[in-house]
C-alpha cells in the first residue's frame, strides 16, 4: 500500500517537468528562445553526459569532471551550513529563552538580516582572503538566519504552550529546557534548516566566484564567460537536483526525529 501511494505521488508530480521539456525541446530546436541562444533539452543533456562521464564531446577541460565540481561544492556547502545551524540554534535558543538575551542579541541579529549575501562578497574577501574561507562565510552567514527566526519562534511557542503543565508537575529550569522546550521547538528548528539548505545551494553559486578553481558555481560562471548555454543551464539542473536531494535527506530525517507528532 505504502509503495502504491509512492508511486501515485510521483506519477502525479511527473506531467508538469515531462511538458516543460517537451516545450523546451521544440523551442530549442527551432530557435525560439532568445534568438536561439538557449539550446534544446537534447543537447544540454548530451553536455552535462559528457560533463559527468567524459564523453569526449562539449569543452574539453571540463570533460569527465562534474564530481570533482560536485564534491567541491557540497564540501563548503556542508562545512557552511553546520557552523551557521549550530550557530543559529544556540543563540536562538538562548534568545527565545531569556527575556534579556532577546534585548541584547536580537534587535542586532535583525538589524543584519536585510544584508544580502551579494553585499558582503567584498568583506568576505577583505577579512579572509582567497580562496575556500570567504565561500564558507557566505554559506554560514546565509544559512544563520533562517535557522535563527525559527529557533526562536519555536522556543518561544513551545514555552508558551507547554512550560506551565511541566512546572505544575514540578519540573526545574533544566528539565524544562531539555525535555520541553527543545523537543516542543524541534519542528520549528528543522523547518529553519530545510529552508536552509536550499538557501546554502543558492549562494554557493554566489560565493564560488571568490577565486576558487572549482565547484558547481565556479564552472557556471566560466560557462557564461565562453556563452556555452548548454553548459550554464547544466550547471544549473545540477544545483536543482542536488539542491532537491539534499532537502529529501533532512525531510527524512525530520520524519524520523518527528514521528511522535503522529
Amino acid at each position: 500500500m505504502a509503495a502504491r501511494s509512492t508511486l501515485r505521488r510521483w506519477a502525479l508530480s511527473l506531467p508538469l517537468p515531462l511538458a516543460v521539456i517537451l516545450v523546451w525541446e521544440y523551442a530549442g530546436r527551432h530557435r525560439l528562445l532568445a534568438g536561439g541562444l538557449v539550446p534544446p533539452f537534447s543537447r544540454v543533456m548530451v553536455t552535462l553526459a559528457n560533463w559527468v562521464f567524459g564523453l569526449g564531446q562539449g569543452i574539453p577541460i571540463y570533460s569527465g569532471t562534474w564530481l570533482t565540481h560536485v564534491t567541491a561544492s557540497t564540501g563548503r556547502i556542508v562545512v557552511g551550513f553546520v557552523i551557521g545551524s549550530a550557530l543559529a540554534i544556540c543563540l536562538g535558543v538562548l534568545v527565545g529563552w531569556s527575556p534579556l538575551f532577546s534585548r541584547l542579541v536580537d534587535p542586532s541579529v535583525n538589524l543584519i538580516r536585510p544584508i544580502s549575501v551579494a553585499a558582503w562578497i567584498t568583506m568576505a574577501v577583505t577579512l579572509f582572503g582567497l580562496g575556500n574561507l570567504p565561500a564558507i562565510f557566505l554559506i554560514t552567514y546565509a544559512t544563520f538566519f533562517p535557522v535563527y527566526v525559527n529557533t526562536v519562534d519555536g522556543v518561544r511557542y513551545a514555552e508558551g504552550k507547554l512550560t506551565h503543565a511541566a512546572l505544575m508537575l514540578g519540573a526545574n529550569k533544566g528539565q524544562l529546557l531539555w525535555h520541553v522546550i527543545l523537543p516542543g521547538a524541534l519542528p520549528n528548528i528543522l523547518t529553519g534548516m530545510r529552508v536552509a539548505i536550499a538557501v546554502s545551494w543558492t549562494t554557493v553559486i554566489i560565493s564560488e566566484v571568490l577565486a576558487v578553481k572549482s565547484g558547481l558555481g565556479y564552472v557556471l560562471i566560466d560557462a557564461n564567460d565562453l556563452m556555452r548555454i548548454d553548459l550554464v543551464i547544466a550547471a544549473m539542473l545540477s544545483v536543482g537536483v542536488l539542491g532537491f536531494l539534499t532537502d529529501r535527506l533532512l525531510a527524512v530525517l525530520q520524519n524520523r526525529l518527528l514521528h511522535w507528532m503522529e
